[in-house]
């Protein structure tokens, strides 16, 4: 069966009141990675072949005609997310980067890519320390600042998923957002909205306004056409040579943008030209002894983080086959095991090439048992829970518990022969640093490190600024096996560090309560990242609930929590899918 999106006039012209950038963040919450817009619930979609799953309907039709031409699952990703880095420019693209998770179905082996953008080589720990205050700049003066930019991944990420599992011809893989680019498509709701809350910023831009602005200097309305020549350019190059990114005209660009806005040179030519792609292991384990998760390893948190938090809840609750929303023991263990592990997270995981990573350490059982063990039926734990002391852990680095956001897309795909890709990609927050260079957006990654070096008494954060380093992620795209070594489920959700919470709901309402692909992305998302407990604005599963939490000192506030979760569920005919209602996603079965 399959179900394509027909033009709801309604949805289309209906938007929410658009909040203001950092509406309902707090120094003790993450910021809001993209400003929510209009929530429609999304069908769930069935497929006896393939399935895809992505954020919006023009990458999900561009994955689908790379299927239909003989195309495998990661050349779909591929073609998907190029054609996200046009329709949905807030949250990702060419200027950016992202980790994905490869499944062969032949071999049954898992790979995971880190296309994580890197610090250039003139960064050092002080990177964003203000000369005037010798303190660190404040979050939305480093997101803007060419300071930000990071070396861009994602190009070479999708030549390194092509060059290890492609099937096509890398140039067919562009066409469709070739195409599309020229062409245009309509303004849709969410990019207008994102558009109108960042205006006063983006209109400045002459390369900008042409493509998103009218003549009058506005916001294009919603169904206008947009087109971006430029991008479409761009793409041009990259489909005869991907290596032209990294050491040709555009490569110089991204140099000359970023150290023109600086008016010092941050980066360099070198500094493309030296970019590599990561394949390593994934970061796999065991959960209720039914299942193996896995997901991508550090430099990104959100694989172990999820893994850990689950293994923390999973020791304290052991109710399956039904609805947890309704009980409210599921949402205070929940709640719990998430502080403990970002506990962990935020004191210990980053870029491994610089700082000792205890993976191992984190998801040993016996760890586990230990922190599972500080989760009191009674009354909650008080944040900032301290983090624990797992095996392998370089002592002389002290956690960064600075909220971050991330402007970001997630997609899911199995083709006709059981092979699966699903990847996060990003450019940070919405829009990234707001630098625009043939056609698409510079990221602002490098706020995703700690901004200050040390902590207050001059220990040194593992998550540091450093030359060619990492910064720490959330990005967690995840596959789930059965203990035969059949793929079960993929699912993967932008939304800064709340990545970890959607994920790890989304795994336990599919595995623990049996919610189909569309009823585990539309459930509530919830989350504590060792601060006060967050519950997403507008439902009414838990409000019931809330007085009880609140009594056992769990001090819950509402916020808007926008994730855009692409789920995919085996079933006995095929694969069944979902997007989520948070974002203009759209799931395609054949």
């Amino acid at each position: 069966m399959r179900i394509t999106m027909k033009h709801n006039k309604i949805a289309l012209l209906l938007l929410t009141s658009i909040i203001p950038l950092f509406a309902n963040a707090t120094t003790s919450q993450p910021l809001a990675p993209e400003v929510a817009t209009a929530k429609t619930e999304k069908p769930l979609v069935t497929g006896k072949h393939s399935m895809i799953v992505t954020n919006n309907p023009w990458a999900s039709k561009a994955a689908e005609q790379i299927l239909s031409e003989g195309g495998n699952a990661t050349d779909a990703a591929i073609a998907a997310a190029f054609v996200l880095g046009l329709t949905e420019p807030q949250s990702s693209g060419i200027g950016g980067g992202g980790y994905a998770l490869s499944y062969n179905a032949k071999s049954k082996q898992v790979l995971a890519f880190d296309g994580r953008e890197v610090a250039p080589s003139s960064a050092t720990p002080e990177w964003f320390i203000d000369p005037k205050t010798s303190k660190p700049l404040n979050f939305e003066s480093a997101m803007l600042s060419p300071l930000s930019v990071g070396v861009p991944g994602e190009v070479a990420l999708f030549y390194k998923m092509h060059q290890q599992n492609g099937k096509l011809a890398w140039n067919k893989l562009l066409t469709p957002a070739i195409t599309l680019a020229r062409k245009g498509f309509p303004m849709s709701p969410r990019l207008y909205g994102l558009l109108q809350s960042d205006q006063d910023i983006l209109k400045h831009n002459q390369q900008i306004a042409k493509v998103y602005f009218n003549a009058q200097g506005e916001v294009k309305t919603i169904g206008e056409k947009v087109t971006n020549i430029a991008y479409a350019d761009t793409l041009q190059i990259i489909a005869k040579n991907p290596e032209e990114f990294y050491t040709g005209k555009i490569a110089h660009e991204i140099v000359e943008t970023v150290n023109k806005s600086a008016h010092q040179k941050l980066m360099s030519a070198k500094d493309l030209s030296a970019y590599k792609v990561q394949v390593k292991e994934p970061v796999c384990s065991a959960y209720r002894d039914q299942y193996d998760i896995c997901s991508v390893p550090p430099s990104s948190s959100g694989g172990v983080a999820v893994q850990e938090l689950l293994g923390i809840y999973a020791r304290n609750y052991a109710k399956t086959g039904e609805s947890g929303f309704t009980d409210i023991n599921w949402v205070y263990n929940f709640y719990e095991a998430s502080k403990i592990a970002f506990a962990d997270r935020n004191q210990y995981l980053a870029d491994p090439d610089f700082v000792k990573q205890p993976i191992a350490g984190l998801l040993n059982n016996k760890y586990l048992d230990e922190r599972a063990k500080l989760v009191n039926e009674s009354a909650a734990l008080v944040t900032p829970v301290a983090p624990g002391k797992p095996y392998g852990a370089d002592p002389k680095y002290v956690a960064d518990n600075s909220p971050k956001p991330h402007g970001t897309t997630s997609l899911s795909i199995v083709d006709k022969d059981g092979n699966a890709v699903t990847m996060t990609v990003t450019v940070e927050h919405q829009f990234g640093s707001h630098l625009f260079t043939n056609g698409f957006f510079l990221n602002n990654e490098l706020t995703d490190f700690s901004l200050a070096p040390t902590n207050a008494s001059g220990k040194a954060i593992a998550n540091r600024v450093e030359a060619g380093k990492r910064p720490r992620s959330s990005i967690a795209p995840t596959m789930v096996f059965d203990k035969d070594h059949n793929l079960q489920v993929l699912t993967g959700s932008p939304g800064g560090s709340q990545i970890i919470c959607y994920v790890a709901k989304n795994l336990i309402q599919i595995l623990d309560f049996k919610k189909s692909a569309a009823e585990a992305s539309s459930s509530p998302n919830l989350c504590a990242a060792n601060t006060t407990p967050v519950l997403e604005n507008g439902n009414s599963i838990i409000s019931a609930q809330l007085d009880k939490l609140n009594m056992l000192g769990e001090s819950v506030v509402r916020s808007d929590l926008v994730s855009g979760e692409t789920n995919i569920i085996r079933t006995n005919d095929g694969w069944s899918g979902a997007a989520d209602p948070r974002r203009e996603g759209l799931a395609i079965g054949n």
